[in-house]
Order: structure tokens, then C-alpha cells, then sequence
């Protein structure tokens, strides 16, 4: 992969100036765009954003960030707006390395701190093997995306479950969720929603997909098997081959 394949997409809602910080981060290195979901806008804020759109939450960003998904673009970086990174083209030219030359679906960056502990950095100074990667900073191929995109806003509009389905596609494809502990980034805790309400739209929206994928979900998500060991543990509970 080369940096030209790469869209960057940084989403945002009520967290403008994070949000025009890191577009102006990564643009010199590949295509931004600055996409907003119904923010308030300050002087000046507004014509900083490549799309403005009213409130769609996450999925209905990750569906305009794939609509742009075409040509030599191949591969998406999701960022939301309020992760701090500190080094952008570090990043852009690490997915590209990682992409090149790893069996890798989806990627991201090591967490300062995650409710999910197998982002968390872990000092090994290398990429770790898990079972999915959370969907805050993480890359995605357009191919795995061609096969949920454009998710129904009726069913999942929050966007819980979507980076978990994602592992599963790695899986499927033989392919690895990788974590960087080479890089790590600062997203903070909260979500600023109802959990009960995401989880109730997760629980929605897998049940459109096939069992293995629900059953994938199921597994993922228990703190013991979220890493490489889960991983394999997965492959064995849900029949898939390689």
C-alpha cells in the first residue's frame, strides 16, 4: 500500500478545533476530509470542514466516509475528533509499512487508556495480534466495508459493534486485526449516548448477519479471549478454516 490508497477520514461532532487540528496533521500526507454530524459551529469553525451534515452519529459518518471510498483509494483510516495524535505522518507512514508488508485486515494505534485493555499499550514495542481493534482510530479495506456499507441508520445509527464485525472479517479472510504498540494515541473515556441504547442497536444489527458472526461478537468481546489467543480460540468455537 502506498500513502495514495489511503483516505483519511476524521469525524466529528462538537469537537471542532481537535477536529481541524487533525485534518491540518494529516492532509500533507494523504486525502483528508473533515466530515461534521450536526456540531455547533464557532466563527470561522464552519468553513473548516470538508462536509457538514446534520446529526447521523458514527455510522452515518462511516457511510459518507466510504461513499468517497473509490478509485485508488482502497483503504480507510476512521479517526473520531476527539483522539489526540501526536505525530501523523508516524502514523501514515506506519499503516503503509504495516499493509505492505503484513497479512493484516484492519489496524490501529495503541490506546493510552481504553475500556477495551488489549488496545492499551503494552510496552512490547511491536504490533500484537487481537481480535478486533476499536473503532475510534483503526484502518479498515474498502472491501470489508463494501460488505456493511451503507449500514441502515435505522438499525445501528450509534455505531457499536461495527470495529468487532470488522475482526470478524479479518478472521474470515485470514487475515489479522492487528495493535501497534509502536504508536500509541490518547482517545478519551465517555461517550457522551446511552450505552443501553447502543448495545441494544449492536445487538440489532448483528442479528442481520450470519451466526458466526454473532457468535464471533459473543467471544470477542469476553476480556480473556480479546487477544491473539482469542483469536485462535474463535477460529476453533466458529468452524473457520486456515
Amino acid at each position: 500500500m502506498e500513502s495514495k490508497n489511503l483516505l483519511v477520514a476524521i469525524i466529528n461532532h462538537n469537537d471542532n478545533q481537535n477536529g481541524i487540528s487533525l485534518k491540518k496533521a494529516f492532509a500533507p500526507y494523504a486525502k483528508t476530509l473533515l466530515i461534521d454530524s450536526g456540531s455547533d459551529f464557532a466563527e470561522g469553525e464552519k468553513e473548516e470542514f470538508d462536509i457538514r451534515l446534520p446529526n447521523v452519529y458514527y455510522n452515518g459518518l462511516l457511510n459518507e466516509a466510504y461513499s468517497y471510498l473509490h478509485g485508488e483509494l482502497t483503504h480507510l483510516l476512521l479517526i473520531t475528533s476527539d483522539v489526540e495524535i501526536q505525530d501523523a505522518k508516524a502514523l501514515i507512514d506506519r499503516i503503509t509499512e504495516v499493509y505492505s508488508t503484513k497479512r493484516v485486515g484492519v489496524y490501529a494505534p495503541s490506546a493510552c487508556h481504553s475500556t477495551h485493555g488489549h488496545m492499551n499499550n503494552k510496552g512490547t514495542g511491536k504490533l500484537r495480534k487481537v481480535t478486533f481493534t476499536e473503532g475510534f482510530c483503526f484502518v479498515m479495506p474498502k472491501e470489508y466495508l463494501d460488505q456493511i456499507c451503507p449500514i441502515d441508520l435505522e438499525v445501528n445509527r450509534i455505531g457499536h459493534g461495527i470495529d468487532v464485525f470488522m475482526g470478524y472479517l479479518s478472521m474470515k479472510n485470514k487475515e489479522y486485526a492487528l495493535v501497534d504498540d509502536t504508536i500509541v494515541v490518547d482517545h478519551p473515556h465517555g461517550s457522551g449516548y446511552s450505552d443501553k441504547e447502543a448495545r441494544v442497536q449492536r445487538d440489532n444489527w448483528f442479528a442481520l448477519h450470519e451466526k458466526k458472526a454473532r457468535i464471533f461478537h459473543i467471544w470477542a468481546t469476553t476480556d480473556i479471549l480479546k487477544n491473539i489467543f482469542g483469536f485462535y480460540l474463535i477460529r476453533l468455537r466458529i468452524g473457520l478454516s486456515g
